[in-house]
């Protein structure tokens, strides 16, 4: 039996982005111990390089066919090398802050050239499965690179640079494998091995991997749920930029603990976001599925006012573990609905990308100010208030659908 592209794909998504998480967990206690940065400065610090990725996914979008995936994740990786080898020897803020804008736009180049890659030629119902696989990939990858940033900020902060550098060799040397073994790498959206390029393969929608055309939802545009499914990201990667950029500074420095600590519970929420992911792959109820959108959102904004009430790391704890169940059911919604009988799959992604890390900046922006004014508890008010705003929008627009008798 040929070998599948995910056999690369994934296990490099995983990689890539453990060593991602790994770096910017370091990075955290790099500006706070070496370079001497406040946290609300290190909220900015983290935003402009979400910032820089956004810059990125929209650099990229209007040329995203014109460069074969493998050509951009190298370029990708090869950025991302060239910008640890600067941060590490630098210790004025303001040319760290230059290299890490171009490590930040780096995984523009990657990101949705994978996604695009790994979905190319996949009917609707192979979509929400290969969807699952690739989250827990990644996903796994995502509780792995705080939990082992953590061990490593304790001993020697620099030490998570070069391990760093030597995992995205490594990721470079899995897709060469690829390329060279695998034929099913040599598949992708502006170029395949096995399937003929011209107007017959654009009217099916397989030119840019979308589904046949007779699993097209409303000529190829997908379904309007694709909007509140994106404000549901949104809102869960506003969570996510401050318990991933804030957060292990309220736990050193308020708490007393060490940053293995901060590691460990990112790591335990980052478990349950993959499990998460692993039952999204195996039911298909909530496709299509209002109700879990909005129950979700309800859910996420209740954790953090319960949130205001916890003083304990067990408390913590608990409550990430069903923040965790919570980000993947959000996060599957979004990219399922985002890409499902839709046209042009590879452009979505770009544009799902965009609106996480936009909602990622406002939680590292807004939780790094109030945490550092205020207090945590108040971070986690300014999130529960901008996801609530975020659910009246998606009721406004599960609404009008409804009314338009749209899927």
């Amino acid at each position: 039996m040929a070998l599948k592209r995910t056999v690369i794909l994934f296990p490099a998504a995983f990689l890539m982005n453990m060593s991602l998480l790994m770096i910017n967990f370091a990075v955290i206690f790099f500006l706070k111990d070496l370079v001497g940065l406040s946290a609300s400065t290190i909220g900015w610090f983290f935003a402009a390089g979400s910032g820089g990725y956004v810059l990125g996914c929209m650099m990229i979008r209007p040329i995203q066919n014109r460069i074969a995936p493998p050509v951009s994740m190298f370029i990708a990786l090869a950025m991302t090398v060239f910008s640890l080898f600067m941060i590490k020897s630098s210790t004025t803020p303001a040319r760290v802050l230059v290299y890490y804008l171009i490590f930040s736009t780096a995984p523009a180049f990657y990101w949705p050239q994978v996604m695009g890659w790994f979905s190319y030629g996949l009917s609707n119902a192979e979509l929400g499965k290969s969807i699952s696989r690739f989250n827990i990939s990644w996903s796994t990858g995502a509780l792995c690179g705080p939990f082992l940033g953590g061990i490593l900020a304790e001993r020697n902060i620099l030490l998570s640079f070069y391990i760093d550098i030597a995992m995205i060799a490594f990721i470079a040397l899995l897709l060469i494998i690829g390329l060279l073994f695998v034929r099913d790498m040599r598949s992708y959206p502006m170029h395949s091995s096995t399937e003929p390029s011209g107007p017959a393969t654009h009217e099916a929608g397989m030119e840019d991997g979308s589904p046949d055309a007779d699993e097209l939802i409303n000529g190829g545009k997908g379904t309007i749920l694709r909007y509140a499914g994106w404000i549901g990201v949104f809102s869960v990667y506003i969570v996510l930029g401050l318990l991933n950029n804030i957060f292990p500074l309220f736990i050193r420095d308020t708490l007393g603990l060490g940053e293995s600590s901060a590691g460990n519970i990112l790591f335990v929420r980052g478990i349950t976001t993959a499990v998460g992911f692993y039952f999204a792959g195996r039911i298909i109820k909530w496709h299509f599925n209002r109700k879990i959108m909005i129950i979700t959102q309800v859910l996420v904004i209740i954790v953090l006012l319960i949130l205001l009430f916890v003083k304990t790391i067990s408390g913590f704890y608990l409550l990430f573990i069903i923040y965790g169940l919570l980000f993947s059911m959000a996060y599957s919604n979004g990219i399922f609905h985002g890409s499902a009988g839709a046209l042009d799959r590879g452009r979505r992604m770009a544009l799902f990308e965009s609106i996480l890390t936009i909602g990622v900046m406002l939680g590292s922006v807004g939780g790094g100010y109030l945490f550092q004014y205020y207090s945590i508890y108040t971070a986690f008010v300014f999130s529960a208030v901008v996801i609530g705003a975020g659910l009246a929008a998606q009721l406004i627009i599960i609404g009008a659908g409804i009314r338009k008798k749209l899927d």
